[in-house]
């Protein structure tokens, strides 16, 4: 007999019960390398200092991810309203994502997460698409630079997983926009 045992992602924070980790966050997407077995869980490792420049990039994300939640949200709505069942699961799953990511960042931030400001997007499953990828290309850039900024070792961490994770996003769009 197989014993589950529970996890912890270093993303986003969220316990996880399986026999071993999983290969993404069902949560936020991080990779599995960032799970760590519940017992060697420290909530130590996320009291630091965070210097001026990771605070200003910080909140740079957060606001990326706020945006992409919302058009998400939108695109969302939009894909239920027309009965497009794959563009709802698929914009669905992706607002959910962004916006573990956008509460992760407010943990880090310890501040409360801000409301969502209206995103238009449009009626047009591919034009959506086409949107999704370049904001994924933009917070891919976003990361990759913060990532190189950030003194902390906990942060450089954090926004290479930011990386990974968007760049399976980006790679979501890319093969939607092949196959419409």
């Amino acid at each position: 007999m197989v014993k589950v045992k529970v996890f912890r992602c270093r993303l986003c924070r969220d316990p996880y019960i399986g026999e071993e980790p999983p290969s993404r966050c069902p949560f936020c997407g991080a990779p599995a390398w960032f799970f760590v077995p519940a017992e060697d869980w420290n909530p130590s490792d996320y009291i630091f200092e965070i210097s001026e420049v990771s605070k200003a990039n910080l909140k740079a994300a957060l606001q990326l991810e706020l945006s992409n939640t919302s058009f998400y949200l939108c695109a969302t709505n939009v894909a239920k309203a027309i009965g497009d069942e794959y563009g709802f699961a698929k914009f669905k799953a992706l607002k959910k994502v962004e916006n573990e990511h956008a509460d992760a960042i407010v943990k880090l931030l310890k501040i409360n997460l801000p409301a969502l400001e209206k995103i238009p997007c449009s009626e047009d499953f591919k034009k959506n698409t086409k949107e999704g990828w370049e904001r994924e290309d933009r917070a891919i850039k976003a990361y990759a630079k913060f990532a190189q900024e950030a003194p902390e070792l906990q942060l450089k961490q954090f926004f290479e997983a930011l990386v990974e994770i968007e760049t399976d996003h980006l790679d979501l769009h890319a093969q939607n926009l092949k196959m419409v």
